[in-house]
C-alpha cells in the first residue's frame, strides 16, 4: 500500500514537472527575444550592444534563428574582424564568428554580397593593391574555412551556391621566372576572372584557378583543383578536374 502511494506520488510530480517545462522554456524564449530585440536597437550605438544581443544567440549556426529579430539588417559578429571601407551587405546577410574581410589600404576593389548570402567561421576574403573584388549573389553559403583572394582579377559567384568547407579561389598566378629576384617579388598575372554560375555545388577542399567559369549547376567534386572551364549541370573532379558525367534529367546536357 505505501509503495502504491508512493508511486502516485512520483507519477504527480513527474507530470507537474513535464507541464512546467515548457511553460518555463516559453517564458524563457520571450524573455531572450526581447532582450534581442532591444540591445540590437542600440547596436548601431556601440559594439558592446551587439555583443550583449549575442549572449542568449548561442553559437554557430544556431545564431541563424535569431535573424529574423534583425529585420532587413545584416548580422556581423563581433567576434569577425572586418576592415574593408567597399564591403556593401545585402538585407539577412550572415557573417559567421572569426571571419576576417580585409583590404589593403591601397585595394581598389570591393566586397559585394547580394541578399541571403551566408559566410561562416573562419572564412578569409583579402582584397589586395589591384582592382579584384568578390561578388556574390543571393542566397549563397559559403562554409567554414573558405578563402577568397582577388588580388588581381575578380571572383563572380551566382545565386544558390553551396561552397563547402575550406574551398579557395586565386584569380591569378604568382610568377617565378626572374630567379635574380625573391619568390615575394615576383608579379602577379592573371588569365582572367573566377565566373561561378548560379546553383553550384563545390565539394570540400576545392581549388578554383584563375580564369575558370563554372556552369549552372555544375557539381565539383572534393578535393579537386579547377583550372579550366566546367560546362553546365556537369559532374568533375580530380587534379586537374575533369568532367566525368552530367547531371541525368536535365534538357541541357550536351549531345
Amino acid at each position: 500500500m505505501d509503495h502504491s502511494v508512493s508511486s502516485t506520488q512520483d507519477n504527480l510530480q513527474q507530470n507537474l514537472l513535464a507541464r512546467r517545462q515548457p511553460v518555463t522554456k516559453t517564458l524563457r524564449d520571450i524573455m531572450a527575444r526581447s532582450w534581442v530585440q532591444t540591445m540590437i536597437k542600440f547596436a548601431p550605438i556601440s559594439p558592446l550592444f551587439l555583443r550583449l544581443a549575442e549572449l542568449p544567440m548561442g553559437i554557430y549556426k544556431d545564431k541563424r534563428r535569431w535573424l529574423r529579430y534583425f529585420g532587413e539588417r545584416p548580422y556581423i559578429s563581433s567576434k569577425a574582424q572586418v576592415s574593408c571601407p567597399t564591403l556593401k551587405l545585402g538585407p539577412r546577410c550572415f557573417i559567421d564568428d572569426y571571419v576576417t574581410i580585409y583590404a589593403h589600404p591601397k585595394a581598389r576593389g570591393g566586397v559585394y554580397l547580394a541578399e541571403n548570402v551566408h559566410i561562416y567561421r573562419w572564412s578569409m576574403v583579402e582584397l589586395g593593391e589591384g582592382e579584384g573584388s568578390l561578388k556574390v549573389d543571393r542566397n549563397t553559403y559559403i562554409q567554414s574555412g573558405c578563402i577568397f583572394n582577388p588580388f588581381v582579377g575578380n571572383i563572380i559567384i551566382g545565386a544558390d551556391c553551396m561552397i563547402a568547407a575550406r574551398c579557395a579561389f586565386t584569380p591569378y598566378q604568382h610568377g617565378f621566372a626572374d630567379t635574380t629576384r625573391p619568390m615575394r617579388e615576383q608579379p602577379l598575372t592573371s588569365k582572367g576572372d573566377i565566373i561561378i554560375e548560379d546553383d553550384v555545388w563545390l565539394g570540400l577542399n576545392v581549388a578554383v584557378m584563375d580564369g575558370v567559369r563554372i556552369g549552372r549547376g555544375a557539381i565539383i567534386g572534393a578535393g579537386a583543383v579547377v583550372t579550366k572551364d566546367i560546362p553546365p549541370y556537369a559532374l568533375a573532379g580530380g587534379v586537374p578536374a575533369q568532367v566525368i558525367r552530367y547531371r541525368k534529367n536535365c534538357d541541357a546536357l550536351p549531345q
